[in-house]
């Protein structure tokens, strides 16, 4: 290794790319290399939800690990995780299933169980829940108030265990001798190493096409916030309305946020157009930037917030007296179901892909990081590879079921 530029070139530093290099660094000579800074992408635009229990209660090995990563790394630099329960609203027709849900997960161990609307209320006078019947609620669950900061929390311990961060740098592709990895091409010239893992968003299938067939579609992420209309009070769980897709979670500062929304986009067209705007399956004439400078939210999805917003906040009867403070939108990666892919193709020997999130990067991120490491050095995982690999892309081989909704979701 001594003529190579290191043992593992990392492509992409969001919270993907930085968590596995953070993971790597301590023992192996890492360089990260991406086009922009660290999280300056659609790591910025994350909600910053924390729930591996709920995203991951099939794996529950993973959902442990990912749980005791962000307790212990919080404190990290200026990152802080704030733990918080975390409600799944439910309405009057969805609720024996619900319940059944909730008693299973609980029998099985995990921290969850059906609240009733009225005992919610009385907790959070800021819930006006008379259209519900409750809620599904997690106990181990929290959220990053500011996903850069988790980036670049991470990508700051890459640094100090040895790691190289090189912004700016594009990378063009993976260079391949024979059956073996042998480094990436960019623009800034070619950099050497037995070992590549694109975990670049949805650029990542474009990169690795040559050597293998990855499903990933860029899709549209869509948040805000809203100064909201009745203090929530301390405490305020982050949530969601699994039927009307759109998370919640509170900020401190006070301010709410909503997100969700998404719409899978064009794929010739992002191709085709690069940088510059591009069109989304989500309605006529919606365009948008794929930088961390992006285009305000849609009208669309802004109106569709704040006609949610009376349905389940005291204070405001019309949509129209909502309170926007912010919105925005940008570009993540998804897969056809809820698992993201972290593998190593049969070939090119030292190839490792990990993509489509599904929105759920920052969750996801530590197992990302320790599968990525298995994979890389031979060793093994703290939980089962199976759900991560390339050719397990099918929605039923997972289990989901209907019942299981409030476990789904892009966020």
């Amino acid at each position: 290794m001594s003529d190579a530029d290191a043992d593992v070139v990392v492509v992409g530093a969001g919270v993907i790319g930085s968590a596995i290099a953070a993971e790597l660094a301590p023992d192996h000579d890492v360089l990260v290399l991406d086009k922009e800074v660290p999280g300056g992408e659609a790591s910025s635009l994350a909600a910053g939800l924390v729930a591996p229990t709920l995203f991951m209660h099939r794996e529950p090995e993973a959902a442990a690990h990912a749980n005791q990563f962000f307790r212990s790394f919080s404190g990290t630099g200026e990152f802080e995780f704030t733990e918080r329960r975390r409600v799944e609203l439910v309405r009057p027709l969805a609720a024996d299933g619900a319940r059944s849900q909730a008693a299973e997960m609980a029998q099985k161990g995990f921290p969850v169980s059906f609240v009733d609307a009225a005992e919610l209320e009385a907790d959070h006078r800021a819930f006006d829940l008379s259209g519900f019947a409750g809620a599904i609620e997690i106990a181990d669950a929290g959220f990053v108030d500011d996903p850069h900061v988790y980036a670049r929390a991470l990508a700051a311990d890459a640094e100090r265990n040895g790691a190289a961060i090189e912004s700016g740098v594009e990378v063009t592709g993976v260079r391949i001798d024979g059956d073996s990895v042998v480094g990436v091409r960019t623009d800034a010239g070619a950099f050497d190493a037995p070992n590549v893992v694109v975990a670049a968003g949805w650029r990542t299938r474009d990169l690795v096409s040559e050597h293998v067939d990855l499903p990933v579609r860029p899709f549209l992420l869509q948040s805000l916030t809203i100064e909201p209309p009745t203090d929530l009070g301390d405490g305020f769980p982050l949530g969601r309305l699994p039927a009307d897709e759109v998370y919640f979670r509170p900020q401190h500062d006070g301010n709410l946020r909503l997100g969700g929304g998404e719409f899978f986009i064009d794929d010739a067209e992002s191709r085709t157009r690069g940088v510059a705007e591009m069109a989304c399956d989500g309605g006529p004439g919606q365009t948008f930037q794929e930088t961390a400078d992006t285009n305000d939210a849609s009208d669309r999805f802004t109106d569709h917030v704040a006609d949610l917003v009376p349905t389940f906040l005291h204070g405001v009867d019309d949509p129209e007296a909502v309170s926007f403070v912010e919105t925005w939108e940008g570009v993540g990666s998804a897969n056809p179901d809820p698992a993201p892919i972290v593998d190593a193709p049969t070939t090119p020997d030292g190839l490792v892909v990990a993509a489509g999130f599904n929105g759920l990067g920052i969750t996801k991120s530590p197992v990302a990081a320790a599968a990525a490491r298995a994979l890389v050095t031979g060793e093994s995982a703290p939980f089962s590879l199976q759900p991560y690999a390339i050719g397990n892309r099918s929605t039923t081989s997972l289990g989901f079921t209907l019942q299981d909704t409030f476990a789904m979701g892009r966020e």
